[in-house]
């Protein structure tokens, strides 16, 4: 059983959790608000304005959750850049593949590749042959600040991802078959996800959230989702998109749903956790908690 531990602007959550038999077992968790301003995600720039403060907020959180050593993490989505990298052939060798996929990057990044900290999926063939390769890309520097603030707290990361990939792995049994949609809505961004065959395939984030989903900016939001849909399928090869999962929307999340379905022509549902994670018996709020719990049951 691991510790899951997502890290976000607004939130601090921390939980351990074990998927056994396809069922969830959530025994500890714990939260702490972040005060306003103390995470600043970004790919490129310094995230973290006070790592004492963090650290300070961490050592709390894991000593009210009984939690030390290892953890694995979901940090924010806009600390990472996720690519498709197309290409006739890919080294065999992992690390001769890392470096090759990082030099074909090399204009897909706002800082040097030789900066770079990159992973991905093994790859793919796409509809014109040419292999397809998932990347997941970060600058060095900004994983390094996390990594010091999660050591200055006496945690060891297992793993860095991004949050909404944390999400679709907890969601996973919703989203392993064809191609989805999973948008994810937190307090200030929204990340659309396409997964195809359970595999992340594209994304796109939106700097807006839940206020703006409940209140007058809905109508560009729900164009910006149907025009990622048609860049993803016509731009990246990615495919059409069969249905779509909302989360983290809240009591509006069927009408949003039904307002989304209007605009995209496929079926859109709330992302129930619940029933994915057949977790009955937990709180309603499990939503919540998807990052971190995917975090914790993913395979290192």
């Amino acid at each position: 059983m691991a510790w899951g531990l997502e890290i976000g602007p607004e939130t601090l959550r921390l939980c351990r959790a074990e998927l056994r038999r396809g069922c969830l077992r959530l025994h500890r968790r714990a939260e702490v608000a972040v005060p306003s301003g103390l995470i600043r995600p970004s790919l490129k720039d310094g995230n973290v304005a006070d790592a004492g403060t963090l650290s300070g907020l961490l050592r709390d959180l894991c000593r009210s959750g009984g939690c030390r050593g290892w953890v694995r993490v979901a940090l924010p989505d806009p600390v990472f850049s996720l690519r498709a990298i197309a290409t006739d052939e890919l080294p065999a060798s992992r690390p001769d593949a890392r470096r090759f996929l990082c030099w074909q990057a090399r204009d897909l990044l706002p800082f040097p590749t030789e900066e770079a900290r990159l992973d991905f999926l093994p790859p793919a063939a796409g509809p014109d042959g040419r292999l397809r390769v998932i990347c997941l890309m970060a600058r060095d520097r900004i994983l390094t600040e996390y990594e010091k603030v999660l050591a200055d707290a006496g945690l060891r990361p297992a793993v860095l991802d991004a949050r909404s990939i944390s999400l679709a792995q907890a969601a996973s049994a919703s989203l392993s078959r064809g191609t989805t949609g999973l948008l994810a809505v937190g307090g200030t961004r929204t990340t659309f996800l396409v997964v195809q065959e359970g595999r992340p395939r594209f994304w796109r984030t939106l700097p807006a959230g839940r206020e703006a989903w409940a209140g007058a900016g809905r109508a560009g939001l729900l164009r910006e989702v149907a025009d990622s849909i048609t860049f993803c399928r016509e731009s990246e090869g990615g495919g059409p998109v069969d249905a779509m999962v909302l989360g983290g929307l809240g009591p509006q999340a069927a009408e949003i749903a039904s307002a989304l379905a209007e605009w995209v022509a496929v079926p859109v549902t709330a992302l129930d956790l619940c029933a994915a994670l057949s977790a009955e018996g937990h709180p309603d709020d499990l939503i919540h908690w998807g990052p971190a719990i995917g975090a914790a049951i993913r395979s290192c």
